[in-house]
C-alpha cells in the first residue's frame, strides 16, 4: 500500500485559502518582521563574536541569534508557499529541507532559552555555588548537547515523517511527535517555573543580593516566547498529530514566529540603554549592559563573598 505524503511536507487545506488579500498582508508582515530580524540578529552576532564578553551567558545568545538567523532565513522563503499555496510552490525536497531547518532551529532555540532560564536561576538562587562550584565549560557543552540532540530529533521526524530518506512510517510518525509535544511541555514548563522563581526574587528578595539587568532579560525573552513562540509550535504539533485547530491560528502563528525571533535583540538593546542617553551610547557598551556583565558580577561576587562568609563563622 503506498504511503500517503506526510503532514510535514503536505499543502494546507483549502478552507484555510479564503482570502488572498488578507494572506498578502500576513505575509507583508511576516517578511518585514524577518528581514528585521535578520538584520538585527546579524547585529547581536557580529557583537557578540567580535567582543569577548565575560559573562558565560553571551554564549547562550549566540547560539540563540545563530538559531534565529537559520530560522528567519528559512522562515522568509518557506512561508510564501504555507500562506500562498496554490499560486506559489516549492519544490517537495526544497520544502523538506526549509521544514527540516526551520523546526530544528525553533528547538534549539527554545530548548536554549529553558536552559538559561533555568541557570538564571540557579545563578540568583546559588550564587556561591554558581561562582566557585560551576563547571566552566558547562555553557558550552549544554549548547553542544542541545545542538546535537535537537539535529538527531530532528533527522528522526524527517526520516520517519517525510520520503525524503526513504518509505516513511505512520506509527513512528506518531510516537515521535507525541514525544515532541512531550518535550515541548516539558521545557515550556521548566521556563515559567524558573521564571516565576526569578520575579518571585526579584519582587521579595533582598536588594544587595539582587542583580536585576540580565535577569529582567531573561523573563522578557520567556514572556515574548510564551505569547509570540508558543503559537508557532502548538500549530505544528496540532497539524501534525491532526487536532483540530481554528483557521485563523495559522496565519497567526506564521506572524508571531517571525515576531518571536526578531524582537529579541530589541530586548537586549532596549534594556541596556541608559536612561536619556538614546541612541549615542556604542553598541558594544549598551549589549555589556542587557549582559550585566560588570554589575552582575560585582554583585555575585558580594553575595558569594557573604555566603563564604557566614559558613566560616
Amino acid at each position: 500500500m503506498e504511503l500517503k505524503e506526510a503532514p510535514r511536507q503536505a499543502g494546507f487545506p483549502h478552507s484555510v485559502q479564503e482570502d488572498v488579500a488578507f494572506n498578502l498582508a500576513i505575509l507583508s508582515l511576516t517578511e518585514l518582521l524577518s528581514l528585521g530580524g535578520l538584520l538585527s540578529n546579524g547585529v547581536v552576532l557580529w557583537l557578540l563574536v567580535r567582543n569577548a564578553f565575560r559573562n558565560p551567558f553571551s554564549i547562550y545568545l549566540l547560539d540563540v541569534a545563530c538559531a534565529d538567523l537559520v530560522f528567519l532565513s528559512c522562515h522568509m522563503v518557506a512561508v510564501v508557499s504555507d500562506l500562498l499555496p496554490g499560486q506559489l510552490g516549492l519544490p517537495g525536497a526544497i520544502q523538506t529541507i526549509l521544514t527540516t531547518l526551520r523546526f530544528l532551529c525553533y528547538i534549539v532555540s527554545l530548548s536554549l532559552l529553558a536552559a538559561i532560564s533555568m541557570e538564571q536561576c540557579l545563578a540568583t538562587f546559588f550564587p556561591a555555588w554558581y561562582l566557585c562550584r560551576r563547571p566552566r565549560h558547562m555553557t558550552t557543552y549544554v549548547c553542544a548537547f542541545i545542538w546535537a540532540f535537537c539535529l538527531l530529533l530532528d533527522l528522526l521526524l524527517t526520516g520517519a515523517c517525510t520520503l525524503f530518506f526513504g518509505e516513511s512510517s505512520s506509527h513512528l510518525c506518531w510516537t515521535l511527535w507525541v514525544m515532541l509535544a512531550a518535550l515541548l511541555a516539558a521545557l515550556c514548563c521548566a521556563m515559567c517555573v524558573s521564571s516565576l522563581l526569578l520575579l518571585l526574587r526579584m519582587e521579595h528578595g533582598p536588594q544587595g543580593h539582587q542583580p536585576r539587568g540580565f535577569t529582567a532579560l531573561v523573563l522578557l525573552a520567556v514572556l515574548l516566547f510564551l505569547f509570540c513562540g508558543l503559537p508557532f509550535g502548538i500549530f505544528w504539533l496540532s497539524w501534525n498529530l491532526h487536532w483540530h485547530i481554528p483557521h485563523y491560528f495559522y496565519h497567526l502563528s506564521f506572524l508571531t514566529a517571525g515576531m518571536h525571533s526578531a524582537a529579541k535583540p530589541a530586548i537586549y538593546f532596549c534594556l541596556g540603554s541608559a536612561p536619556g542617553r538614546g541612541l549615542r551610547d556604542p553598541l558594544r557598551l549598551v549589549f555589556q549592559r542587557a549582559l550585566g556583565d560588570e554589575t552582575e558580577l560585582r554583585a555575585r561576587r558580594e553575595a558569594s563573598h557573604r555566603g563564604l562568609m557566614e559558613v566560616t563563622a
